[in-house]
Order: structure tokens, then C-alpha cells, then sequence
């Protein structure tokens, strides 16, 4: 059986009043219940949201306050239903739902009767449809979507996290509330045997001599599919484009199977700036029923140390990263998805914004633990690029109380998500580290929210398990920031508790203009800072196509407080603008504000770069904006146009200064 891509079919989205469509889609009741919504069509991967947005029956949710009158979205259940034809699956055929991103929870149905249920927006899910579909007929495959779990947004309590769904879309100070619901990631039917073989890793690793690869993988077999005896030899190749550099066969005798290739001349992966983050092509291949297996999956040699910063305290975390023997200052920005609606990030999306980043000279982009294990082809890009990627876990503070979850079944839960992750994304090049999540903190007890969370917290020590156990070798933080203070506070210049830390975020705290900000960063002596931020409006142009018809002056209305109530620098500027006409107040705001923005991130980021290697990195939060908002730290606009505090990065980042 060739693998069919669903994501390749029509689908078409109904919306029902929860539970109604148990007897709107049942032939055995007779009754004619029909959908409220649709049927519209609906592109997959995509969300729910877009598809309705496409049929005009949701507003631009960026435009204005908009996203208001989306919101009731999520009191329905919805419905992604295709028809496969005849003869797409041979009759007698064994089939395969695989889901790599169901947002959230729900069933699947078969010619409208209920065949499995799932739950997980982080989680790959493989159903057995083989009774359902095996009779070489057409069919009806739907998704039918739940309504989404109650998930906090960025104030809460982090200790009730449960869902594990990302949370930003729930509305964060940088975004309103769309919460996604459909598919986002791969969807395919495949046959027994394209199932039968789980790649526990594949791991590429660069000797000492700069010179020599190895690569190790481990493959697991699911008995429950297809048994270990009746899979043939399995074969893994190294490929540098079509020239075959490295092969090794074996059989599986017991379920899991361990295949090395070593001593191999190979070429090492470069972080952007310092060579090509050379990439290469590893093949698995078997034969399993008499049917082709094949899994490529891109790797890359680099061998990577962490090494104390000079100066630094004796108990504090290395954080000069060491790569292929040569130190590398670790300068970027924290990343987010392209856009609130994670589903409808397209290809082209990640390809520009990578391409900014890259341009700029970053060498490292954080993956905030509010959002998603970042799809394959943002890690992918990334390997490409030259940056490394640091992946947190999917947990974040929540403003109230920051305290992770204690309750046994959440942390078993939330580390087989972990494990997860590690078998998905570890064998990319790009992949520096992986992160318990964002400022988890406690770790003085329970509501000391100025101390970060350590590895003895229950949930942090399990999640190190985890990847002590997956991914052996990788570094794993307990949470960002770490160390012994969570916040880069003035007053603790001196003292050696300031490791990795977070802020400031513009003025305040003792901070009023860029000659006190001046002043704060000729002082700092933390070893690494991977949050900073200042905020700056968008272009003139972005307030005019995504205004929505709102008030956008003063930085005052309803507009402002609908997403950047926490970045308006009106009161500073009040006096000098006051007099203006507004469209000229406004556009004088912008100037400012981007000016300023642009001289504080020069300020900082350089202040960093010249104490390396007192100073491991530097890490502007937040890099690009996922939703237009009318101010925010971003110095990428959600048009991906850069703001000038990004040339002005560029120039500290690529030494141009």
C-alpha cells in the first residue's frame, strides 16, 4: 500500500452544537439532524479559525479588536470530514491513521460511526482503522473536534497546568485570545508495515578530531503491528546528496534493534558565522511483509561542550558553549510560532523569518515553553542556518504562582510528552539543549517567586530523567531563567547570584531613560541573559492595514489594551506629543519609540558580547510577533518587515560596530 496524505484531499468543516452530530451523523437513529455551520472547505494542516475566516463567516481576528467576535468558536464541536475513494485502500489491506496534530481532543468516525477517540495537542496519535476500511469501498473519514480543554492564558497558576496545550493562545501580553482547534501537523493512512518501526534515535555525533563522524540508531519494533520476525534486514546509510558515504545492515532478533556506523570522514556542522552548518542525509530502509520501509532523516556533525564562564562562581552552571572546539557567544532571540494561530503557519513563513534571523547573525533561538514543540521544518531551517535551537518543555509561569505540577499522573503524563519530543526532534543538528520550560519558580518553596525551580522539584528531576534516558549527552535546564535569582536586579550586581537571568523589560524597576539603561549594563555581570526586552510601536503602515477601523490614538483605547496594554510609553511621551494632531502624534510615536528600541537592544546586546567569555549569550525577548500588535518587544513586525532595532542588532550580532 502506498502511504496516502490526507492533507493532499478536499475537506470539508461542519460545526455542530456539542454532541448533536452523535445523531446528525448516525444512520441508525434516521434522524435528519443538521450541522449549525457548513459544510465550508477547510485546508489541512489548518485550524478550524481559518477555514471559517476563508468562508467569511469569522472577521480578520487581526484586524482591530476582532478577535472578539471570534471567540465563540470554542463553544462548538467541529467536524473535518473527506471522502476516500474506491480502491484507495486494496480490500483485506491493513491501514493506519497516523496524526501527528490534533488540537485537542475528540473522535474519529468511519461512515459516521465512532472508531477511536483521542486527546493531546503535543501528542502523535496512530489509530487502527483496518475493520473500517479494509473493504476496498469509499468511505467517509471525519475528525470531529471536541471543544477546547479550559486552559489558563498568562495568568494563572502554573502548578494546574494539566492540559498541555499551548497556552499563549489563550491570550499573553504579545497576543489576544484565539484558541486554535483542527490539524496541525502531518496526516496520513499507512499500511501495517510503514507502521512497524519506531525510531527510539538517531544520533550523529563528531569525534575529537574535528574530522570523524558516528552515527547510532536504535530502533524499536511494535510487536502489536507487526512482529520483530517478520521484519527483514534493516539497512542505515549516510548520504552527502546522492554520494553513499557510510552503510550497515542488521535483523531485529528481540524488539529493539542498534545499528552503529563509525570512523566516518565527514565534514562538522558550523553555527551561523563561523562556517557551513553542513547537513547530511541518514537512510533507513528494511523490508517488512514484503513491503518497503523507509525513514530519511537529516543530520549533522558537531560535537559540543559547556564550559564555565571566566569569573564565574564555583556553583554556577557552564555557559560558554563550546562548538567543534571554538567557543560561541550565543546571540539571538526567544521564539514564538509565526503566528496565534500555530495550525496556519505556512512553510513560507518559517523560510522568511529564518532567513531574517540567519541574515542577522543569530546563532541561537530559544522555543518559549508557552507554545509547541516547534515543527520538523522550523528545525529543519534552523539546520540549515547554522542556529541552534534550544527547545523547552512545555511548561510556563503563570504571573499568580509559577509552581510547576506536583500530582504524580500530571509529571507521568507531561514526561511522556518529554520522551516524545526527544524521539521527534533530537536527531536534528540545530538541537542545543532541552529546557524544563519557562520561569518555573519556587525554588525557595512554593510561592518564592524570585528564586528559580532546581532539579529537585519532583517534575523538573523527571523530566531530567527523561532526557538522561533519551537523549544522553544533551544538556537539560531545570527552567529559564536558572541559578539562584530569576531577575537581573540591579542590586545583586556583585553579589555572584546573577547566572541566567531574565529582564528588564523597557523602563521601570529603577529605570526611567537610556542613560540609566546605559548605566545598568556597564555594570551587569550575569552570565548569560536569555530574556531582555524593549518596546517599540509598528510601522505606520500596520496600524493602517490592521487597525480595523479602531481608535489607535492615544496609546490609551481599547485597541492598545487589547493586546500591548503592558507596552505603552505614553506617559513618557504625553508632554512632548500631546499637541500634535493625532495622525502626526502617531507617527512622531512611532519614531520614537523605534529609535529607542533600537539604541537600548544595541546597548545591551553589546554590553553582553564584550564581556564574552565573562558573558555565555545574550537573547532579545521576543524576535518576531505572531499577532499585530500595536506595541511590543518583537523587532520583527507581524508584516516580517524589520524594525530598525533589528539593523541595529545586526550590527552588534555580525561585529559591524
Amino acid at each position: 500500500m502506498q502511504e496516502i496524505d490526507l492533507t493532499t484531499l478536499t475537506w470539508q468543516l461542519y460545526g455542530w452544537r456539542p454532541y448533536t452530530w452523535r445523531l446528525g451523523k448516525s444512520m441508525e437513529t434516521g434522524t435528519s439532524m443538521q450541522a449549525d455551520i457548513g459544510p465550508v472547505p477547510a485546508r489541512v494542516p489548518g485550524s478550524v479559525q481559518q477555514a471559517l475566516r476563508d468562508a467569511g463567516i469569522l472577521p480578520d481576528w487581526n484586524a482591530g479588536m476582532n478577535s472578539l467576535a471570534c471567540e465563540w468558536v470554542e463553544h462548538r464541536h467541529w467536524d473535518f470530514s473527506v471522502t476516500l475513494p474506491a480502491g484507495a485502500i486494496s480490500p483485506g489491506q491493513r491501514v493506519l491513521l497516523d496524526a501527528q496534530g490534533l488540537d485537542y481532543s475528540g473522535w474519529i468516525l468511519v461512515d459516521c460511526r465512532e472508531v477511536a477517540a483521542f486527546k493531546g495537542a503535543l501528542t502523535p496519535h496512530l489509530f487502527e482503522l483496518t475493520a473500517a476500511l479494509c473493504d476496498g469501498e469509499a468511505h467517509q473519514l471525519s475528525i470531529v473536534f471536541d471543544v477546547p480543554p479550559p486552559e489558563q492564558g498568562q495568568i494563572g497558576y502554573t502548578s494546574n497546568s494539566r492540559h498541555f496545550k499551548p497556552r499563549y493562545c489563550y491570550s499573553w501580553d504579545w497576543t489576544p485570545r484565539i484558541v486554535p482547534i483542527g490539524i496541525w501537523d502531518a496526516l496520513s493512512l499507512k499500511s501495517a508495515a510503514q507502521c512497524a518501526i519506531d525510531p527510539i534515535h538517531t544520533r550523529a555525533s563528531l569525534a575529537a578530531d574535528h574530522r570523524t563522524g558516528r552515527v547510532e540508531v536504535a530502533l524499536q519494533a511494535d510487536a502489536l503491528i507487526v512482529p520483530p520476525a517478520e521484519i527483514g534486514e534493516v539497512t542505515v546509510a549516510l548520504l552527502d546528496g546522492a554520494a553513499e558515504l557510510a552503510r550497515a545492515s542488521n535483523r531485529f532478533t528481540r524488539e529493539r534493534l542498534d545499528i552503529v556506523l563509525d570512523g566516518i570522514a565527514v565534514e562538522p556542522w558550523w553555527p551561523n558565522g563561523l562556517g557551513t552548518a553542513k547537513t547530511y542525509t541518514l537512510r533507513l530502509e528494511a523490508s517488512i511483509q514484503g513491503e518497503p520501509w523507509r525513514l530519511d532523516r537529516v543530520v549533522g556533525f558537531r560535537r559540543v561542550r559547556w564550559l564555565p564562564c571566566e569569573g564565574a562562581p564555583a556553583d554556577a552552571e557552564p555557559w560558554i558553549c563550546e562548538v567543534n572546539g571554538t567557543p560561541v557567544f550565543l546571540q539571538g532571540a526567544n521564539w514564538v510560532p509565526p503566528r496565534t494561530s500555530y495550525p496556519d503557519s505556512s512553510d513560507d513563513e518559517y523560510r522568511r523569518l529564518i532567513e531574517l534571523y540567519h541574515d542577522m547573525g543569530c546563532t541561537c533561538l530559544r522555543v518559549w515553553g508557552g507554545a509547541i514543540l516547534e515543527k520538523d521544518i522550523f528545525y529543519r531551517l534552523c539546520g540549515e542556518a547554522g542556529i541552534l535551537v534550544w527547545q523547552e518543555f512545555p511548561l510556563s509561569s503563570s504571573g499568580v504562582e509559577n509552581w510547576p505540577p506536583e500530582e504524580p499522573e500530571t509529571i507521568v503524563e507531561l514526561s511522556h510528552l518529554c520522551m516524545s519530543y526527544i524521539r521527534r526532534r533530537a536527531h536534528h543538528p540545530a538541537l542545543l539543549l532541552w529546557c524544563g520550560g519557562n520561569e518555573l519558580l519556587g525554588g525557595g518553596g512554593k510561592g518564592v517567586d524570585s528564586v528559580p525551580c532546581d532539579y529537585t522539584h519532583p517534575c523538573i528531576a523527571a523530566m531530567k530523567d527523561v532526557v538522561d534516558r533519551w537523549d544522553p549527552g544533551r544538556r537539560f535546564l531545570p527552567t529559564s531563567a536558572s541559578g539562584p535569582w530569576e531577575w537581573g536586579l540591579p542590586e545583586r550586581f556583585g553579589t555572584g547570584t546573577l547566572h541566567d537571568v531574565h529582564g528588564p523589560w523597557g523602563f521601570g524597576a529603577g529605570l526611567n531613560n537610556l542613560d540609566e539603561w546605559r548605566a545598568y549594563w556597564s555594570r551587569d555581570d550575569a552570565l548569560f541573559r536569555s530574556e531582555t526586552g524593549m518596546p517599540a510601536a509598528h510601522s505606520l503602515d500596520l496600524f493602517r492595514k490592521y487597525g480595523g477601523g479602531a481608535d489607535v490614538w492615544p496609546p490609551t483605547t481599547a485597541y492598545w489594551r487589547h493586546t500591548a496594554a503592558w507596552w505603552g510609553q505614553w506617559d513618557r511621551f504625553r508632554e512632548q506629543l500631546g499637541d500634535l494632531p493625532p495622525d502626526e502624534a502617531l507617527a512622531e510615536y512611532i519614531r520614537l519609540t523605534q529609535a529607542e528600541q533600537a539604541e537600548a537592544y544595541a546597548i545591551a546586546a553589546a554590553a553582553c558580547k564584550n564581556r564574552f567569555p565573562r558573558c555565555g549569550g545574550f537573547l532579545v525577548w521576543m524576535g518576531h510577533d505572531a499577532f499585530p500588535c500595536p506595541a511590543n518587544n518583537a523587532f520583527i513586525d507581524f508584516d516580517r518587515n524589520p524594525k530598525p532595532a533589528y539593523f541595529a542588532l545586526k550590527k552588534v550580532f555580525r561585529d559591524e560596530t
